[in-house]
């Protein structure tokens, strides 16, 4: 089994408690996520009073919202690391409420996190549409009580605790208001200023991943970017290793793309110049090696395949996947993914969980959340009850959310692969009759 060398050390410790969201996509009314162990669960670990998952499952039919609920947690990092941009009054904010309903299709959305860096749980909030943010919030729990540090309100008072320095400058006490543009989050205002605590939790944001299972080619980029690190790369080979697939070795090589190519591209003019004045193109293969033996069976050496080309397609995924999993458990990140299970064989998608399961491996305690469809991992031994939730859409359209916990009758030891098939959790498609 695979020992990974977590070389680099980081001081701060930042893990999820709870997420809730109200208004997005397919979910209209306020649904909360918890990471919070209720039960003496191995797959746990302790910050102050909490016992915290290192990781947890989401089922539910199609289109139930699952994958919903996985977009709107990576939907509220986006917005708290202001990856659109919206840096004037006149820029939009994105927004996707949820349309089946008349009261909310114009209304705005809420999302609220509850997480830890180091041992100071944050509690932190906004209220938003496309135009406006219309409120704000942070807490901060040092010491078992909440210290509000700053509320924010577009049609009532405003508040910022004069302990947080980094906002309180934007703060007009006789008015009680704080200087901010409507369109704009207050927390980028208090980053701007060089704030410690906004700098902290921008960074924690980005440690906050979404990968999606069925698109490998959403980060090919990044995971070929790690191979450039030959300990990282030697890692991700141990890893693929693992898996039993017969691959040996990875390498990638660059070559130059002749520039008779290039000109046959139809690319416009000002960029193909610009191309050629950078040096031209690099194409970029990556190639896996697998053992080759004679008519005896005697090794002779090693054959070479092109990834993309010559291996399947669950080889592919658990490769591309390699880097993203294990930077994640190196730097004690949460990794999100949706649809983990996509093209993997069941074995292979029970074996990266027990990575975050192991306390030898996930020495940083690092998170993973995903959705899924394969009911094998509904084993008491892969996970327990706290740590299985379900969606399921009502008759008006809208995604409800609950743990397996919340359910009557559901004991540690049950065989919950059978009882979900059979419907006892509900979460699951309601089949009709078709006739011609």
């Amino acid at each position: 089994f695979i020992l990974l060398i977590l070389r680099k050390i980081y001081k701060e410790m930042m893990m999820l408690l709870q997420f809730s969201v109200s208004n997005y996509r397919s979910i209209k009314d306020t649904i909360t996520f918890s990471m919070l162990s209720s039960l003496k669960n191995e797959n746990s670990f302790k910050i102050k009073k909490y016992n915290l998952l290192n990781s947890a499952v989401i089922y539910g039919a199609n289109a139930s919202g699952k994958s919903n609920l996985l977009r709107a947690m990576a939907f509220m990092g986006r917005i708290v690391l202001n990856k659109t941009k919206v840096i004037q009054s006149t820029d939009t904010l994105p927004h996707d409420p949820f349309r089946l309903n008349s009261s909310t299709q114009d209304a705005s959305s809420t999302f609220e996190i509850v997480f830890f860096i180091d041992e100071i749980k944050y509690r932190y909030g906004f209220e938003l549409d496309n135009t406006t943010v219309y409120s704000e919030w942070l807490y901060a729990d040092e010491k078992g009580k909440e210290a509000k540090l700053f509320y924010r309100d577009s049609e009532d008072e405003e508040y910022v605790n004069p302990k947080f320095k980094e906002g309180y400058i934007f703060f007009d006490n006789p008015k009680s208001k704080i200087r901010v543009s409507s369109n704009q989050l207050f927390i980028w205002k208090c980053d701007q200023d060089g704030g410690e605590i906004s700098k902290s939790i921008l960074k924690w944001f980005s440690r906050f991943n979404l990968i999606d299972g069925l698109d490998h080619g959403g980060y090919i980029s990044y995971t070929m970017k790690k191979m450039e690190d030959s300990t990282f790369k030697n890692e991700m080979i141990n890893l693929v290793k693992t898996a039993d697939i017969g691959i040996e070795n990875i390498t990638m090589e660059e070559e130059e793309v002749p520039l008779d190519m290039i000109e046959k591209m139809g690319l416009p003019i000002d960029l193909k110049e610009e191309i050629l004045k950078d040096g031209g193109l690099k194409s970029v293969s990556i190639n896996t090696y697998h053992k080759k033996f004679d008519e005896n069976n005697n090794e002779i050496g090693n054959e070479i395949f092109e990834l993309d080309d010559e291996e399947s397609l669950g080889t592919r995924k658990f490769f591309k996947m390699s880097a993203p999993i294990l930077n994640t458990l190196q730097e004690g990140k949460i990794l999100i993914i949706d649809e983990l299970d996509a093209s993997l064989h069941p074995m292979l998608t029970k074996h990266l969980i027990k990575l975050f399961n192991d306390k030898d491996i996930n020495t940083k305690n690092a998170q993973l959340i995903f959705a899924t469809h394969d009911t094998n991992l509904l084993k008491p031994q892969i996970f327990k009850r706290d740590q299985i939730w379900f969606t399921e859409k009502d008759k008006y359209g809208s995604t409800t959310l609950y743990s397996i916990l919340e359910i009557k009758g559901v004991r540690a030891n049950d065989d919950f692969e059978k009882q979900y098939i059979q419907g006892k959790y509900g979460a699951v498609p309601y089949l009709g009759k078709f006739e011609f």
